[in-house]
This record gives C-alpha cells, sequence and structure tokens, in this order.
C-alpha cells in the first residue's frame, strides 16, 4: 500500500497528543496522526481497540464516526475516520459553534442532548474526553439534525480503568453517567457565557 503524503496544507485540528488531517484523495475521510514525542497516552490505539470492541458487540454507531483502521502517512502511522458532513454535503460544525454562534435555540439544544444521552445510556458508550467540540451538529435534512461524537471515546489512556469500563457492567455505567454529568457542567458552562458575553471561546 502507498505511503499518504500529509502536509499542513491539510491540517484540520490539533489538540494535545493528535493532529487531525484531512485525506488526500478522499475529502469524506479524515487521519488521526501521533504528533508528539515520548510519553503519551497512545490515543490512536486506544480508540482502535475501543472501536473493534464496540462493533465486535455489534453497537450503533450512528451518533458516533466510523473508525477505517491504520494507514502509513509521511507524517507516521495513522488513524483513519469517517468525516462529518451535513445531508447537503457541507461539512458539519462543532455544536459549541452552532451555540456559540447562536443558530440553535435553546429547545433544540435541549432535544437533541436528551436524544444523545439515551443513545449512550441503550448502547453503553463511554464518551470520556467530552469537551464541547469532541460533538458536531449534523443537519440530516432541512429540519432535523443529530448530535454526533467524532472525538473522546474509551478512556483517557489503555490501563486497567479502561478494561474495567469494557468488562464490568456496573463500572462501565457509573462512568457513563459520571461522564455525563461533566458534560452537562461544561455545557451550562458555555450557555452562561453566551448569554453574559463573557470569556468568549475561541476554541470552537
Amino acid at each position: 500500500m502507498p505511503i499518504i503524503k500529509l502536509d499542513d496544507s491539510l491540517l484540520v485540528a490539533k489538540g494535545g497528543e493528535r493532529a487531525c488531517y484531512l485525506y488526500p484523495t478522499d475529502d469524506k475521510k479524515i487521519i488521526k496522526i501521533l504528533y508528539t514525542e515520548g510519553t503519551h497516552n497512545n490515543q490512536n490505539r486506544l480508540e482502535y481497540i475501543y472501536m473493534n470492541y464496540l462493533k465486535r458487540k455489534k453497537t450503533d454507531l450512528s451518533h458516533i464516526t466510523d473508525c477505517y483502521g491504520y494507514i502509513m502517512t509521511t507524517l507516521g502511522k495513522g488513524l483513519v475516520y469517517e468525516r462529518v458532513f451535513d445531508y447537503d454535503n457541507k461539512p458539519s460544525k462543532s455544536f459549541r459553534y452552532m451555540i456559540a454562534h447562536k443558530l440553535i435555540d435553546e429547545k433544540e439544544q435541549n432535544i437533541l442532548l436528551n436524544e444523545l444521552k439515551q443513545y449512550l445510556d441503550k448502547n453503553k458508550i463511554l464518551f470520556i474526553d467530552n469537551s464541547m467540540t469532541n460533538i458536531f451538529y449534523k443537519k440530516t435534512s432541512l429540519n432535523s439534525a443529530k448530535l454526533v461524537i467524532v472525538d473522546g471515546l474509551g478512556a483517557k489512556r489503555i490501563g486497567f480503568k479502561f478494561y474495567l469500563y469494557l468488562y464490568l457492567p456496573f463500572y462501565r455505567n457509573y462512568k457513563i453517567k459520571k461522564q455525563w454529568q461533566k458534560l452537562m457542567w461544561l455545557y451550562n458552562k458555555d450557555i452562561t457565557r453566551i448569554k453574559n458575553n463573557t470569556m468568549p471561546m475561541h476554541r470552537l
């Protein structure tokens, strides 16, 4: 298989450990690359393990992006993921972007959040790094939408706790509930800042 050439012109976003690039020959996909040297949490390996775990269990993936596996790039080994698009083939925006720019009202926000909560609870999915920027607002038609998680699934690092999440239901359920409470705290914090026009959000 040929090595995929990546450069800064394809860079979409950069986090604490990984950079996200457009797939050069397929704009429906993105490539996540580890760029930190030395000690890191190896989020690519963790997500690959977790996504395979969900697929083996035939989990509904309708509110999370699909993972297509590893490829080699000029920047190292990368993990290929689905890129989120609206029904009209425009790239979806983050949920935080939509809120910050007041493009959806609070009623719709609450409906979408309740739908996402029910989805995570029903399918026992761990949304651990629950930053508001890790949730995208996907328009499924002119008058409908859903929330899609694009990052932060499984755990923060591979270790004993990660496998407890996978194989001990009561521990997994506790963590799902705890992380949802954290997400709602972050959401309400953003809503307050927007209403008060304080501390503008630069990461959208």
